[in-house]
Order: C-alpha cells, then structure tokens, then sequence
C-alpha cells in the first residue's frame, strides 16, 4: 500500500509542477503522465501475480508478505454483523497484536470444527484468553449471540488473522477470482492488455520515424 502511496504523490507533485510551470513543453508533460500510468500498471500487475501465487503455492504466507488477507465468510454464525458471502479482511497476527488481543474481538483461524482432522476456516468473536501450564496462550471463541465458548481450543498458531473490516456480499466475486478459471480468466487478460499497451506504445514511436522517412525521401 506504502508503495502505491509514494507513486501517486510522485505523479500528483509532477503534475502540479508542469501546470504551474509555463515553460514546460505540454507534450512532455502527456509523455511523463503515460510513462507513469504505464509503470503504475506493471506495478499492479506485477503485485497481482504475487498475490495469486503466493494464495496458489503458499496460502499462509500471503498476510505475512501483504500485511492482510481477505476470507470468504460462508456461514451463518457471525449474522447480523458478518454475513454469508462477506469478505473480511484480516491483519497479520504479529505477536505484538495477540499480546494486545482483548475478549470481544473478531479474529480469523483454523479449527477442526467436525473432528473428522480437517481443519477449517472460521471467524468468530474471541470469548477468553488464558494460559496454560506451559505458557501458551490458550484462546476460546464463541459465535455470534452466545457467550457460549465453542468446544475447540486455539493457540497462537492457529490464529490466521485479526478482523479489520468486511466487504458485504462480495465473496461469491472473490470465489470465482481464486478459483482455477478465475485465475486463468484473470491472467489471460493481464497479458492482453500488457500486450496492448506494448503495441500502442511502440505504435507511436514508430510513427516519428516514418514521417522523417518521407521527407528524406523528397
């Protein structure tokens, strides 16, 4: 996010300094502008691949590396205040943020809800937060409208992030874009305009050099 921040004040400065400034070539200032919405692409693109890699290949790592995940809320558990098909987005549980961890708060985890050994993802309020013989934390979660603790257990480890806000009824968009299709959909159309842009813009500079051609030729 600190990186898309320091590039839009780079080319918000620029462009109040080529308005303000009568002498600047206006041509120049388009090419600047181009070349910056061009860069400002690739950085996106770029970022974008990491991020379906990094949820392809190693799905933990990607809060760690971004700093946040978004998870698809399907239950109905957290209703009213989290709904089916909701997005949460969740921060990277540092250890300085579960040390500050309160009861009351919504975090994100793993949990074998079934005992069948499969763990599961589910967000749920915090209900209390002691420590065990060996000093872990020992965390237990309740759902919405109970204060009832659920019968799992959690330490820091199964902690995948802590709630920061929702998207409401976005997670049937979200599902689509991490599923196989969606991400195929997604790169092909990366590549087609990354190969647009490359088009147009050597279009453009080839253009200069057919003209003075011309005129060499006369």
């Amino acid at each position: 996010m600190l990186i898309f921040v320091n590039i839009y004040g780079i080319i918000h400065t620029k462009i109040i300094f080529f308005k303000e400034n009568k002498f600047v070539d206006k041509s120049k200032v388009k090419s600047i502008l181009k070349d910056a919405g061009s860069v400002l692409f690739y950085i996106i693109a770029g970022v974008l691949v990491l991020f379906i890699l990094l949820e392809l290949i190693l799905p933990k790592q990607t809060v760690k590396v971004f700093q946040f995940k978004p998870y698809v809320v399907i239950t109905e558990s957290m209703e009213p205040v989290i709904n089916v098909n909701d997005m949460v987005i969740v921060t990277n549980p540092t250890a300085k943020k579960l040390d500050n961890l309160e009861v009351g708060d919504i975090i994100t985890f793993e949990a074998d809800i079934d005992y069948n050994g499969t763990k599961e993802v589910v967000t749920h309020y915090v209900n209390s937060i002691n420590t065990n013989s060996e000093g872990d934390r020992i965390i237990r979660t309740n759902r919405y409208g109970s204060n009832v603790p659920d019968t799992w257990v959690l330490t820091d480890d199964d902690v995948l992030g802590i709630y920061a806000f929702r998207i409401p009824q976005i997670g049937m968009f979200i599902n689509f874009v991490k599923s196989p299709f969606g991400i195929a959909a997604i790169a092909v159309n990366v590549i087609i305009i990354g190969v647009i842009v490359y088009l147009v813009k050597s279009g453009k500079k080839e253009e200069p050099e057919k003209i003075v051609d011309e005129n060499q030729q006369q």
